[in-house]
């Protein structure tokens, strides 16, 4: 069986925030391949596009943005033929019990964290089971 790889997509309109997500992430220890989108329509387009099949995706995906929006991109996956290889976590700014409930009700979604992401924020993030095994050898 062909071994899988990880790769990082952080999805957010807020450039300041890409660049603090990806800082905490790699202080973390977090060094796997990482792409940045300022929006689900580029994200899901990129993903559209993705030939390789041994690859896994880790999303972190902010809920409002222009274009499309992180429910959007939730919704649009749902019937894409790669949508087993994707692990989500919502990154936002809502504080709302009611948003990381509709959240965590999708299949795919893994965790929800406040932003800014904080260290240990990024450690969750690595030790949900679904990704895990990909961070144990990287700390």
């Amino acid at each position: 069986m062909e071994e899988k790889e990880l790769k990082i997509i952080l999805v957010d309109d807020d450039k300041i925030m890409l660049f603090l997500n990806e800082m905490f992430l790699r202080k973390t220890g977090v060094l796997h391949d990482t792409v940045l989108f300022h929006n689900g329509k580029e994200a899901l387009s990129y993903l559209d596009s993705y030939e390789p099949e041994n690859t896994v995706f880790l999303i972190l995906l902010d809920i409002n943005m222009p274009v499309m929006n992180g429910w959007d991109f939730l919704n649009a996956i749902q019937e894409r033929p790669y949508l087993q290889r994707l692990w989500i976590v919502m990154v936002s700014s809502a504080t709302e019990l009611s948003e990381k409930e509709k959240a965590l009700s999708f299949d795919r979604v893994i965790g929800y964290q406040q932003k800014p992401l904080t260290l240990q924020g990024c450690l969750e993030i690595t030790s949900a089971e679904p990704v895990k095994a990909f961070f144990d050898n990287k700390k």
